[in-house]
């Protein structure tokens, strides 16, 4: 397990920056992204919001709005300056599992795919618990295995078969969330799944794919990967199966 997500956390540090942002965002269930659902968790009333383990910004520029200020984290230098080029901020790089904010600073705390991927799962919620205001609320999105239906497993599993490891977004897919977060003070309020799809129609939705998913480091295996889509999208476009889910708590 723990090599797993060594392995994991190593890929997720190497990619390129806004990687995950370029599959995310143009990731759609009914008429709503990832990103869009992630922010109706997040009440309008919430004036000081957090994204821990921002990336590239998605969720900071998604939560901005007038009256509000809503700060990224990042530990990574090159995601951060991602941000910084696009217009996001501020930005503060730090490690999520020791923020350098003090108790009770913020209305809410978002993280898109942070507690799937980082490594102490349990700080990271200890951190996000102390800097929240009582009232306040914790909102996170994780990659899911499910819901998907029987021809979302062909596919998935024909790709699979080229890269070698499950095609889902990076980090831990399925974990305990009512006690983790009952362990740091936090009430879960809604543990929730949604299927949503990526569209493959060209090369450069392949290739954008292929950079965002926890996928193989095999070049051979990429590129056979690669290929498959190619082949598919050549009789009309392909949609993938991207299951999330969404976990809100109340502190």
């Amino acid at each position: 397990m723990r090599s797993d997500m060594d392995a994991t956390l190593k890929w997720f540090g190497n990619r390129q920056p806004g990687a995950m942002e370029e599959v995310l965002s143009r990731c759609f269930g009914g008429d709503r992204t990832p990103y869009q659902w992630l922010a109706r968790s997040i009440s309008a009333s919430a004036n000081m919001v957090l994204d821990l383990a921002c990336g590239a910004g998605a969720m900071v520029e998604r939560l901005r709005r007038p009256g509000r200020t809503v700060i990224g984290l990042d530990r990574s230098a090159s995601e951060l300056a991602e941000a910084a080029a696009r217009g996001r901020g501020p930005l503060v790089q730090g490690h999520a599992s020791y923020l350098p904010f003090a108790d009770d600073s913020f209305d809410a705390v978002v993280t898109s795919l942070g507690v799937a991927v980082v490594a102490d799962r349990p700080r990271f919620l200890e951190e996000a618990a102390r800097v929240l205001r009582p009232g306040g609320v914790f909102a996170a999105l994780t990659p899911s295995l499910r819901p998907v239906n029987l021809d979302d497993l062909r596919l998935n599993s024909r790709l699979a078969s080229y890269l070698r490891v499950p095609p889902h977004l990076p980090g831990t897919t399925e974990f305990k969330a009512k006690q983790a977060l009952a362990e740091v003070g936090l009430t879960k309020a809604e543990d929730s799944r949604a299927k949503y799809y990526y569209e493959v129609g060209d090369e450069q939705d392949a290739a954008r794919l292929l950079a965002g998913l926890r996928a193989t480091s095999d070049p051979e295996r990429a590129a056979a990967a690669f290929e498959f889509l190619r082949g598919r999208f050549a009789d009309g476009p392909v949609r993938i199966a991207l299951p999330m889910r969404r976990i809100i708590a109340i502190k």
